[in-house]
């Protein structure tokens, strides 16, 4: 397993986690808004396993602001991170995929990109971009064998959500409008994507799956 993220430092215990399962893994660290940097990064993990057999792609990031105060380079920034990563690392890993002739790629993308968010605009927009993005791909590569879905979560607990979640009355507010009254945990989200990684969804390819545990239906 090759984990890819700017900083290797960032993966190391995750590393540490695989191997002491008896895994094999490799930290790979690229900056993903780069395209040259992917397609060295792609190329490392290519001549360590061999193959890419699937794809997790998780690149984002978000600034809360009205686009009234947005400027350019934010705009830019944003888009960067949160779409043309996506298109990069794709397109990295799909060469490979291609001459294989199989491949499942997820792409997460989130719930804001089904129903915008204010003052998130950016964020918003290209998460919507990389929904549509996966489907064309997984049109456009089905006939390769690759199969290309997209998963759209709302808040989960993680390192970023966790001090405002931690707070009574901001985690009340928020799940206030959840209908199943609370936000997700990790686990929810990694055996989904285990599902779509595994032959168990071999005939699933173009899907948006949401897991917000109802909020888009508000």
């Amino acid at each position: 397993m090759a984990l890819l993220a700017r900083t290797a430092r960032d993966l190391e215990s995750v590393r540490g986690e695989i191997e002491a399962l008896g895994g094999a893994a490799s930290a790979v660290a690229a900056d993903v808004t780069d395209s040259a940097e992917v397609d060295r990064a792609v190329a490392a993990v290519q001549e360590r396993f061999g193959t890419v057999d699937i794809l997790v792609h998780s690149a984002g990031g978000s600034q809360r602001k009205p686009v009234l105060e947005l400027a350019d380079d934010e705009w830019k920034r944003l888009v960067g991170v949160n779409l043309d990563s996506t298109f990069y690392v794709c397109r990295a890993a799909g060469r490979l995929m291609h001459a294989q002739g199989r491949g499942s790629i997820i792409n997460i993308a989130s719930a804001a990109g089904l129903r915008g968010r204010p003052n998130n605009a950016p964020y918003s927009a290209a998460k919507a971009a990389m929904i549509n993005f996966s489907r064309a791909l997984a049109m456009e590569w089905a006939p390769r064998g690759i199969r290309v879905n997209t998963l759209a979560p709302g808040r989960f607990l993680t390192p970023l959500t966790e001090t405002e979640m931690s707070v009574p009355e901001k985690y009340a507010a928020f799940v206030k409008n959840v209908p199943l009254g609370r936000i997700g945990r990790p686990e929810e989200l990694k055996e989904i994507a285990v599902w779509l990684a595994s032959d168990a969804s071999a005939f699933v390819t173009g899907a948006t799956i949401v897991i917000d545990g109802g909020q888009t239906l508000l």
